[in-house]
């Protein structure tokens, strides 16, 4: 069963007038939190992979801009090693 699914709960029987209501969304509060957890994670992830591209620009480069891009790069990971640490 899929987290968001619209499922029909089936009053029980002699409350006629009730089935005619319409279907609610029951939300699944674990799998949606995984869900924001995994979303985090990945973003996490994608800073990290990020960072040895931009370094190497930079090598490369040697320019203002693409040390700032490096710059920005580790204080935005530094953030949010420094929330996640806070949190354990």
């Amino acid at each position: 069963m899929h987290a968001a699914q619209i499922v029909r709960l089936l009053p029980p029987s002699g409350s006629a007038g009730v089935r005619d209501a319409p279907a609610r969304v029951i939300p699944f509060a674990p799998h949606a939190h995984r869900l924001a957890e995994l979303h985090h994670q990945d973003s996490l992830q994608a800073e990290w992979d990020q960072l040895p591209i931009l370094v190497a620009e930079a090598w490369s480069w040697r320019d203002p801009e693409s040390v700032a891009a490096v710059e920005a790069c580790v204080t935005r990971l530094k953030d949010l090693v420094l929330k996640e640490w806070a949190a354990d």
